[in-house]
C-alpha cells in the first residue's frame, strides 16, 4: 500500500511539474505574439491566467445556460482539433482607421485540422479566397470574421455588420507590418500582468481588469483632452430604484461614442455639438413606469355605411426616463420629441429637462460630486420590454456595474469600477 502511495505521489508530482513548466513556456511566449505596426489601442486578455485563477467556477459552469449549442464541446474543438495555436494571453488591437473593430493573429499550427474545423462548424460560411495559396474565409457571424493561409489565421471583432474580408486579406498578407507585442516600442505599457488590459498607445487612456467568481474589478488611468474644473456639480439625482444612472461633465472629445449618437439624433455635425454642448450630461432610467397616452384614428361605420371618424386613446406603460442636458436653445430645438418613447422638454433654471413622464419638477437643485464621469447599471432590474439577447442573459445573471472617475489632476482621472454577477 505504502508503495503504490508513493508511485501515485510520484505521478502526480511529475504532472504538476509538467504543468508548470508547460504553463512558464507558455508565458514566456507572451512576448512573441504579433500585432499590427498601426495599432493604437491594445487589448489583452490572459488565458491561461483566467483558466487557473477561475477553475472552479468553469467547473461548475454550465455553457447550455448560454444558449450557445453545442459551447461546451465546441470550446474543447478550438483548444485541441482547431489547429489553432492558442496563446497564453490574446492580444487585439485597433488602428485609427479600425477604431470600431478589433484584430488578432494566431499561429496555425495545422492548416488541415484548421481547415477541417471550421468546415465542419461553419459550412455555409467558408469560402476560398485563393485557392492556390490556400487563403480561406470564413464569416463566423455578423461582427466576427476569419481568414488564415497555411501559416497564420487573422480575425476581426467589429461592429459594422457590413464590413468584409479585404482590411483582413490586407493585414494577411503584408507581414512586413507585423511586430512582436515585446519589442513594439510606444506599447510597453500593454503587457499587463491582470487578467485583462486596454490600453492607447497615447497612453491616453490605460485600463485593467481582475476576474474572480462573482465579481471583477477595474481600474486606470483617463488623460483627458481637456482641464475641468475642481468645483463639480451634477443636477441633484435621487439615486434610489434605478436601473441606470450616469452623469458627464467631460468634453466630447473625450466620448467620442457620445458624440456620434448625439450627432445621429440631433442632425448636428461635430463642430455644431461642440458650439451648442456644454459638456453636460445626466440620464437616469428608473425601476418605476409611467403611462402615456396613444392617439390613433379608427373608422366606424353607421347604419348607411358612411365612414366616421373615432379617436381613439390607448394608454401604455413605459420606461422613466429622464436625460437632461444644459440649456441651450438650438440644442432644445435639435433633440427629437420621440426616441423609442414620447419625451416632454422642460426648460428649467439653467437645465434642458427631458423625461417620458409628463410632470416635470418645479426647481433643480445642483449638488457637489466627487466624480466627473459617473455609470451604473443594474440588470436585475432591467424591464422585461428590453429582455432581449444578451439583455436577457444579463438579466438572468443579476448583473450589475459601476464606474467611476476621480480627479488626479486637471486633466487626469482615476478609473474604478467593478462589475457583480
Amino acid at each position: 500500500m505504502k508503495r503504490i502511495t508513493i508511485i501515485i505521489c510520484s505521478l502526480l508530482l511529475i504532472l504538476i511539474s509538467f504543468l508548470w513548466v508547460t504553463y512558464t513556456v507558455r508565458k514566456n511566449r507572451i512576448e512573441k505574439q504579433y500585432v499590427s505596426q498601426s495599432s493604437t489601442g491594445i487589448l489583452s486578455i490572459a488565458v491561461d491566467d483566467l483558466v487557473l485563477d477561475n477553475v472552479s467556477q468553469l467547473l461548475s459552469f454550465d455553457t447550455r445556460s448560454t444558449g450557445i449549442e453545442g459551447g461546451e464541446d465546441l470550446i474543447k474543438k478550438i483548444v485541441w482539433n482547431s489547429g489553432i495555436s492558442i496563446p497564453a494571453r490574446l492580444f487585439l488591437f485597433s488602428t485609427d482607421t479600425q477604431k470600431n473593430q478589433f484584430c488578432g493573429i494566431l499561429a496555425v499550427s495545422n492548416y488541415d485540422d484548421c481547415f477541417s474545423f471550421f468546415a465542419n462548424q461553419y459550412p455555409k460560411a467558408i469560402n476560398f479566397v485563393d485557392k492556390k495559396q490556400g487563403i480561406v474565409s470564413v464569416n463566423i457571424a455578423k461582427h466576427i470574421k476569419v481568414l488564415f493561409d497555411h501559416n497564420h489565421l487573422v480575425y476581426s471583432i467589429g461592429l459594422d455588420p457590413n464590413s468584409d474580408f479585404s482590411e483582413l486579406h490586407a493585414l494577411l498578407k503584408n507581414q512586413d507590418a507585423w511586430v512582436q507585442i515585446g519589442s513594439f516600442k510606444g506599447f510597453e505599457h500593454a503587457l499587463t500582468k491582470k487578467h485583462i488590459g486596454y490600453a492607447l498607445k497615447d497612453r491616453s487612456l490605460m485600463a485593467e481588469a481582475t476576474v474572480t467568481k462573482h465579481k471583477t474589478d477595474i481600474t486606470g488611468q483617463w488623460l483627458l483632452s481637456e482641464s475641468i474644473e475642481q468645483n463639480l456639480q451634477v443636477r441633484k439625482i435621487d439615486t434610489a430604484n434605478q436601473i441606470v444612472t450616469l452623469w458627464s461633465l467631460l468634453s466630447l472629445n473625450d466620448l467620442p461614442l457620445l458624440s456620434q449618437i448625439m450627432s445621429k439624433y440631433t442632425g448636428f455635425n461635430q463642430e455644431q455639438l461642440k458650439k451648442n454642448y456644454a459638456n453636460y450630461l445626466d440620464l437616469e432610467i428608473k425601476t418605476d413606469s409611467v403611462i402615456q397616452k396613444d392617439t390613433s384614428i379608427a373608422y366606424a361605420y353607421d347604419d348607411d355605411f358612411n365612414a366616421i371618424e373615432e379617436m381613439k386613446v390607448t394608454e401604455i406603460a413605459v420606461p422613466y426616463i429622464v436625460h437632461t442636458w444644459k440649456y441651450n436653445e438650438p440644442l432644445a430645438a435639435s433633440l427629437p420629441g420621440k426616441m423609442f418613447y414620447q419625451f416632454h422638454k422642460a426648460h428649467i433654471d439653467s437645465y434642458l429637462l427631458n423625461t417620458t413622464s409628463e410632470r416635470s419638477p418645479d426647481r433643480i437643485q445642483n449638488e457637489r460630486t466627487q466624480h466627473p464621469f459617473y455609470f451604473f447599471i443594474d440588470f436585475n432590474a432591467w424591464p422585461e420590454k428590453w429582455t432581449i439577447y444578451p439583455f436577457s442573459k444579463l438579466k438572468q445573471s443579476k448583473v450589475s456595474a459601476t464606474m467611476t472617475t476621480t480627479l488626479m489632476d486637471k486633466n487626469k482621472l482615476a478609473i474604478k469600477g467593478e462589475i457583480t454577477y
